[in-house]
């Protein structure tokens, strides 16, 4: 008999309410259901449940609205909203009553089991009682681990609440002239890749800061704007800049990169310093003598970093880099060196990565790690341009992991066939063998097409360049017809990817490289996986 948490399934699609039941009930937990949004409400605001996972769009009375209802007797029940679009606008409002977390449709068994644990773990650690009727003050967030991840520049660290803390290593040439920092807003959707804070001179934004997850933004950090500094000498504690509720975080992990750094000295003092600024910098940090300590204390040669003190060493250190060459070619060797060193010739020879003077007195170390630690960027697939005239792209249809029909659908000059977005979407799509079909020419976007190429598929994907006010290159999800003209037949098979193009571009040309690249990934994500 099952004797775990109580959770109630509260959606009006039969397939999503058996999913959850067989999913959870395998794992221990009573799962009750409903397929009534007013039913729901009652047993919700009548029983003793630990979690409600609500569906936002139902016939009778939205997930918002419910909610809403909902807060007035049980201000800390945990609710979990499921849905197909996580960055409709009703996004703040469901941050603003509480919503704990969300998973999007379709989703994994992996993706709604931790999601229920999240939540289950934040009520824990705020001590809540679900059937309160009064609220409480929620506790600080506490990390969940002192591990950060790294996407690019990106971290996160995980809380005991399941949300996560977000921030960038930033180095001292990426904040000259800097005077502000263009913040997300609560509520907002951000996905990772793509920006989510930008950094501002003379009032423009000339720099964009990308997310290491994809989440709901539940919190910025309301300091940073008054002690800016922090963003870049305090980026891992004082100046992180959100607090995201992650919806992908079971996928999106392994794309991201905990940092581990040996260092090399023979100086036990100066070895501790730099090894407590490293840790400071989000880093994991082991400190070796020499090669017999260095063989055990690399698990991965190709991902881990080498810091060779060279002060410390002297000739053992240019002999220790010499037998990393031959042996573990792959790993990338910064060389630290003081002011007076004769050895800087020698190093160069053994083709180390860097060689830096004193990096850790003025943190040119961050510039070094994060160039060191990158690998966004040997992930760019090379093109081979096939045609000096570029071939517009009408549409690309698959036939997805689910059997479905889907086509992508671009507005006239968004994608191209053999270069920028369109190749690189394609590209993906090649690479993980899917029956496509591409067709060319550049056609307007108007209801007349949207109707007629959702009758040609199972779901269709609206790829749109629109002014939505927010960062160059973020993207919106929307399937409630605010970008787009919708019947009632194709409502429910029509999503438009809403892109923010830059102010001086046409189109989505000019995001840097891996903005395109983050871009590609998630139309071909949300292509695969309707």
């Amino acid at each position: 008999m099952l004797d775990g948490p109580r959770l109630l399934v509260v959606d009006d699609e039969e397939g999503i309410r058996e999913g959850c039941r067989r999913i959870l009930s395998r794992k221990g937990y009573r799962v009750e259901m409903s397929s009534d949004a007013f039913e729901g409400l009652n047993m919700a605001t009548a029983g003793d449940y630990a979690a409600v996972l609500l569906d936002v769009k139902m016939r009778k009375m939205d997930g918002i609205e419910f909610l809403k209802a909902l807060r007035s007797t049980k201000p800390n029940l945990p609710v979990i909203l499921i849905t197909g679009y996580p960055s409709v606008a009703n996004a703040a409002a469901a941050v603003r009553l509480g919503a704990s977390d969300y998973v999007t449709k379709p989703f994994t068994p992996e993706t709604i089991v931790e999601a229920v644990l999240r939540a289950l773990r934040r009520r824990e650690s705020q001590g809540d009682d679900p059937g309160a009727g009064g609220g409480q003050r929620a506790k600080p967030w506490v990390p969940a681990l002192e591990e950060y991840r790294f996407f690019d520049e990106a971290w996160y660290q995980l809380g005991r609440d399941g949300s996560v803390r977000v921030g960038v290593m930033l180095s001292r040439s990426d904040v000259a002239d800097i005077g502000a920092v263009r913040l997300p807003k609560v509520g907002e959707f951000v996905y990772q890749g793509l920006p989510l804070a930008g950094l501002v001179v003379g009032g423009q934004v000339v720099r964009t800061l990308p997310s290491p997850v994809s989440g709901i933004v539940v919190e910025v950090n309301p300091l940073l704007q008054e002690c800016l500094p922090a963003l870049w000498n305090d980026s891992c504690a004082g100046g992180w800049i959100a607090c995201i509720a992650p919806g992908r975080l079971d996928h999106e992990s392994k794309r991201c990169r905990v940092r581990r750094m040996v260092l090399a000295s023979a100086d036990r003092a100066s070895a501790t310093e730099q090894a407590d600024h490293a840790r400071y910098l989000g880093c994991q940090v082991r400190v070796v003598s020499g090669w017999d300590e260095l063989a055990g204390a690399l698990p991965d040669p190709e991902r881990d970093v080498l810091l060779i003190d060279e002060a410390s060493l002297g000739a053992d250190g240019l002999e220790l880099a010499a037998r990393v060459n031959e042996e573990m070619p792959s790993l990338k060797v910064v060389v630290v060196a003081s002011s007076s060193s004769s050895w800087e010739t020698a190093y160069r020879e053994q083709r180390i990565f860097y060689y830096a003077v004193e990096p850790f007195a003025d943190n040119e170390i961050v510039e070094i790690l994060n160039a060191a630690f990158r690998c966004r960027a040997s992930s760019f697939p090379q093109r081979e341009r096939r045609s000096s005239r570029p071939q517009p792209v009408s549409s690309i249809y698959i036939t997805n992991d689910n059997g479905k029909q889907v086509c992508l659908l671009a507005q006239t000059g968004l994608l191209r066939r053999d270069d920028g977005l369109g190749w690189l979407v394609r590209n993906k799509l090649l690479d993980g063998r899917y029956p496509m079909e591409t067709l060319l020419g550049a056609e307007n976007i108007n209801a007349t097409r949207i109707a007629s190429a959702a009758d040609t598929c199972d779901h269709l994907l609206v790829l749109l360049a629109r002014d939505t006010g927010r960062l160059t290159g973020s993207l919106i999800q929307d399937r409630q017809g605010a970008f787009v003209p919708l019947t009632e037949r194709n409502a429910g098979k029509v999503t438009a990817l809403v892109v923010q193009p830059g102010a001086r571009e046409k189109g989505l040309e000019g995001f840097e490289p891996r903005t395109t690249l983050a871009l590609a990934d998630h139309l071909v994500a949300e292509m695969t996986s309707c």
